[in-house]
């Protein structure tokens, strides 16, 4: 796992290629998610640059890695778990492997089947290579968007970053906020792809590749996979349910098994839960018990804390378990750090746990599986579930009722800040129920819906952004699917978004600020794949999420864990709001401050502070996400980034 960056100018360009200097600014920026090493390399018009953290070959892996014979140099984060499957099918073309590195084995695979080489791929990437002969710098992302990949685009310049605060370090990227993508932020909780905060920088979404010719400097950008095929018919539901059983069962232990490739310690993040149990188990059946390292984070609030489930866990499967612990305290203390390496606003509380406990997991271990993936891949959050009623309510509620006497008897419901409370499901349900179907899902997810932005946002500081439009890339993904059953509907929509750019976003950068590689065998293509090939009615079934991935574990986990009730990764920042964390939400969100950013409204941020402390209404979700703008912005937009003095390097130089 390692961090990339790099730029390039097109030829005819009336700027010079900036030199090493600027490059090692860059790449210094990208320390923490390669400590092992660094490397460099110039050429006329192309700048390539890389942080190393060393898992395979750990020897013979340096980047920038070049292939002379056929003119490609490449800068590559992540894993190819086939690499040695490929190296023999290279062999017979004529391809030597000089390492064991799965990075010459990219080079080698781009110089035999080009864009093609994607298709052949397992793993999760990022990467771009310079061809030489042909004039231009081709990258991708990997399929589900596992590896971050940030651009820009301007003025003759291409310039591209693992993480946006390299891409800062450019004297052409300016630090000025998008308003477009700023807005999403306080729909989504993020920024999602293609938008990045600033102006003029973009990401690279999941299983897209681009091609920027140096001659004309065009850039292009291609989907080479997705979840579904354009008009892919739903799936065949002729198969029976021991059917789907057993190829899960197989394709789950396949999955984890091409994921132990490493010359490091490796381990596995254990909540309990169903997703991070199963790839534990497959672990254990593979390694042995006694064999395998278990992490994981307990809450002091016992209403959030599933640190029983996990030693359950541990004690059935037979791991090495050990575990860390989250308190309000402990929260406050590593907020700043986080905010550091957050270089976009994110509002997702649950990286602060994460964060956690991935420095805890890198005192034993360099790599880590994860469950990420289950709840969107088999139905498992809880609006899959309210779907069903939702048909209901619609059906039986008219319009005029909802807003007149629905709405206002549930917000005089008493207030709880408990994991989930019953008032915030009713309160959240309510605010999707009567919306279009295309963009119900993220108003029930969503901190603030479009119609409250108008009184939330300074008009000057978001000027020309088209509130009715801010649903626009969700909408469009729901119309690829939209002859699909409201289910695979949902579970697409939530696997483009709050998993691409939310929950894998937030654990690529709260593991590798601690250079700890988390690999997510529920997220293998080919078992992804076989998860979009199951009928929905297998996936929510007799009021039962993920039905039939239960169905296939059991046997494989014990009956209580598998009969539990979803609990999520949350934390009780309701509650610290109003306690520990009072003072710090008071001050971040004070008037003068946010008069002086000029971003927000303050009276309206005002209100939505005094409400939630005087428990007149449960405010977690919006408060929380102005509370990280507002973090965001205090380091982002008025600090310039520090970054680490780089050590001494060679640097390689060609011709072009």
């Amino acid at each position: 796992m390692c961090g990339i960056a790099g730029f390039a100018r097109a030829w005819h360009s009336v700027r010079p290629l900036e030199g090493l200097q600027v490059l090692r600014q860059m790449v210094a920026t990208l320390a923490p998610r390669g400590p092992d090493d660094e490397g460099y390399r110039l050429s006329d018009s192309v700048a390539l640059g890389h942080r190393r953290l060393a898992v395979i070959d750990i020897g013979g892996g340096a980047q920038p890695m070049c292939d002379d014979e056929h003119g490609l140099a490449v800068v590559f984060n992540g894993e190819i778990y086939n690499y040695r499957e490929l190296n023999a099918e290279l062999e017979t073309l004529g391809f030597q492997a000089r390492t064991r590195s799965d990075t010459e084995t990219l080079l080698h695979a781009y110089a035999a089947w080009g864009k093609e080489c994607l298709q052949k791929l397992n793993g999760m990437f990022s990467f771009v290579v310079h061809d030489i002969p042909n004039r231009r710098l081709f990258g991708a992302r990997d399929r589900m968007g596992k590896k971050p990949l940030y651009y820009f685009h301007k003025d003759r310049l291409f310039a591209f970053a693992s993480e946006l605060k390299a891409l800062l370090q450019h004297p052409s990227v300016k630090r000025e906020v998008d308003p477009q993508a700023a807005a999403r932020y306080f729909l989504h909780e993020f920024v999602p792809a293609p938008y990045s905060i600033f102006k003029d920088t973009r990401k690279l979404g999941g299983g897209q590749c681009f091609v920027y010719h140096l001659d004309t400097d065009k850039l292009t950008i291609d989907t080479y996979w997705d979840m579904y095929r354009a008009g892919q018919p739903p799936p065949d539901d002729s198969f029976s349910e021991e059917h789907w059983m057993e190829r899960i069962r197989n394709e789950l232990i396949a999955a984890v098994r091409r994921r132990l490739v490493s010359d490091v310690p490796l381990g596995v993040f254990l909540s309990g839960g169903i997703d991070s149990s199963a790839v534990t188990a497959a672990m254990v059946k593979i390694m042995g018990p006694g064999n395998v390292k278990t992490f994981s984070i307990g809450f002091s609030d016992k209403r959030f804390d599933e640190s029983a489930h996990a030693q359950r866990m541990s004690d059935f499967l037979g791991t090495r378990h050990q575990a860390d612990h989250l308190s309000a305290e402990v929260a406050t203390d590593i907020l700043p750090k986080v905010i550091s390496f957050l270089d976009e606003p994110f509002a997702d509380p649950s990286v602060l746990p994460t964060y956690l406990l991935a420095r805890f997991a890198r005192q034993f271990v360099t790599v880590a599986l994860t469950g990420d993936g289950g709840d969107e891949l088999f139905a498992g959050y809880d609006t899959f579930r309210a779907l069903r009623f939702l048909r209901f309510y619609n059906a039986a509620v008219p319009g005029a009722l909802d807003r007149g006497l629905v709405r206002p008897l549930a917000g005089m419901m008493p207030v709880s800040y408990g994991n989930f409370s019953l008032d915030f499901r009713i309160k959240q349900f309510l605010r999707g129920a009567k919306a279009p179907e295309k963009n119900r899902l993220w108003r029930w997810l969503g901190s603030f819906v479009p119609d409250e932005l108008a009184g939330l946002l300074e008009p000057d500081a978001f000027p020309a952004v088209d509130t009715d439009a801010l649903y626009f890339e969700v909408e469009q993904l729901h119309n690829r699917v939209a002859h699909f059953d409201p289910i695979a509907q949902d579970g697409y929509v939530f696997a483009k978004t709050y998993l691409a750019e939310g929950v894998l976003a937030k654990v690529d950068r709260a593991t590798m600020a601690c250079a700890l590689e988390a690999r997510s065998p529920l997220l293998d293509h080919e078992f992804v794949s076989l998860a979009c090939s199951v009928p929905s009615r297998f996936k929510y079934r007799h009021g039962r999420t993920k039905y039939i991935l239960k169905k296939a574990l059991s046997g494989m986990l014990p009956e209580d864990i598998l009969r539990r009730p979803k609990k999520g990764f949350g934390i009780p920042i309701g509650d610290w709001f109003r306690g520990r964390l009072r003072d710090t939400l008071q001050d971040t969100l004070h008037e003068r401050r946010i008069r002086e950013a000029g971003f927000l409204r303050p009276e309206a941020v005002r209100m939505l502070v005094a409400d939630h402390l005087s428990g007149r209404r449960d405010n977690r979700k919006p408060l929380w996400t102005l509370f990280m703008f507002e973090r965001w912005r205090e380091q982002w937009l008025r600090k310039p980034v520090a970054p680490p003095a780089a050590k001494p390097a060679e640097v390689a130089s060609v011709g072009v």
